[in-house]
């Protein structure tokens, strides 16, 4: 039987889930099109940036804990050479066209190493679900039947 020739870039360029490629040093190396589809980026609005000079926190928001949270896990990946899971977290993104406008989004992020040869972490693979329109149904929800049971 003949093995099938794969071309993985491809595949990796078309998978469902947003995943963005980025060096120990936190520079841009790839990301695929579900994740620009989902930050409303191009290929060349992120190449070769320092992640959180692409996505800073919101100045705006002196409470944000994004940068802090992601840089933190990034170093857990690059220390232990394990995936690093992260609780929902809040990371406002800058709109596309709007320089200093956030929009509030919620994402559930996992980190997971890149081996090169010699076993040594070479990528991180920052993989995340946007769950911004979860969040906002649960919360909707929840003050709904807050509302309800008061007047019960």
């Amino acid at each position: 039987m003949t093995r099938t020739q794969i071309d993985y870039l491809a595949v990796y360029r078309r998978l469902p889930l947003p995943v963005l490629l980025i060096t120990p040093e936190y520079v841009i190396e790839e990301m695929n099109e579900a994740y620009l589809r989902v930050t409303g980026r191009t290929r060349e609005d992120l190449l070769g940036l320092e992640v959180f000079a692409a996505f800073p926190d919101n100045p705006s928001d002196p409470g944000a804990t994004g940068v802090r949270n992601m840089s933190a896990s990034f170093g857990r990946v690059l220390a232990t050479g394990e995936p690093d899971e992260l609780a929902l977290q809040r990371y406002d993104v800058e709109v596309p066209g709007s320089p200093g406008v956030f929009a509030r989004r919620y994402w559930c992020p996992v980190n997971v190493p890149v081996f090169g040869s010699g076993g040594r972490v070479v990528l991180i693979a920052n993989c995340v679900e946007e769950v911004t329109d979860r969040v906002r149904k649960f919360v909707g929800g929840m003050a709904a039947d807050a509302i309800y049971a008061g007047r019960a």
